[in-house]
């Protein structure tokens, strides 16, 4: 199964696909799988960021998080300073979110809008980007909190679905807010809401 998912996406990924309005290419709306393209939403969180570990803990308390739990993540992010144990860095550009490191991660944004402060919208997440077929699907919101990113995602356990029209068909950058499932997506195995806090590198 895995190897035929990553058969049809080597396939996808080598197609040339149409955008609406401007004949494709890098400013289409839409796009295949491929090199990102540019994504105006997202513009504001450009750049390169490195997870804040205490940020993360004390923002995920402020939301109601057990403190037992973050506690024990304190003190593990404590005993190991320097070691990024919530989340690796990550840089965003155009429509991706590439992380660090080997392997190198990878978010890949569609269906983008806005709810007030945040952009919310969808990706398929690679643990690692260049293995296709080991993908998840999530749903994220991204704000920026007195210069910092809050990175919010859910993902949807267990194997994906080979019918989900987000796989089958071309991916647009952009969706619509009054459509948005985030809250309430189709299916029961979706993860609740977790939360990272980023700061820039400098």
């Amino acid at each position: 199964m895995r190897r035929l998912l990553a058969a049809v996406l080597m396939v996808l990924g080598t197609l040339t696909i149409l955008g609406c309005g401007d004949g494709g290419g890098r400013g289409g709306r839409r796009y295949a799988w491929g090199d990102g393209v540019p994504a105006p939403l997202l513009e504001p969180f450009a750049g390169a960021w490195t997870c804040n570990g205490p940020a993360t803990l004390a923002a995920r308390e402020a939301a109601g998080r057990p403190a037992e739990e973050t506690a024990r993540l304190r003190e593990l992010i404590e005993k190991n300073p320097g070691v990024q144990l919530l989340h690796g860095d990550i840089t965003i550009r155009d429509n991706l979110a590439i992380g660090a490191g080997l392997p190198s991660s990878e978010y890949r944004f569609f269906s983008l809008h806005r709810h007030d402060q945040q952009v919310c919208g969808k990706a398929w997440h690679h643990e690692d980007r260049f293995d296709p077929g080991d993908m998840s699907k999530c749903y994220v919101r991204l704000e920026l909190v007195d210069g910092r990113l809050h990175f919010r995602y859910r993902m949807q356990n267990g194997l994906i679905d080979l019918n989900d029209p987000d796989l089958k068909e071309t991916l647009a950058i952009e969706g619509d807010a009054a459509h948005c499932t985030a809250d309430k997506p189709p299916g029961g195995d979706w993860s609740e809401w977790e939360l990272l806090v980023f700061d820039r590198k400098k």
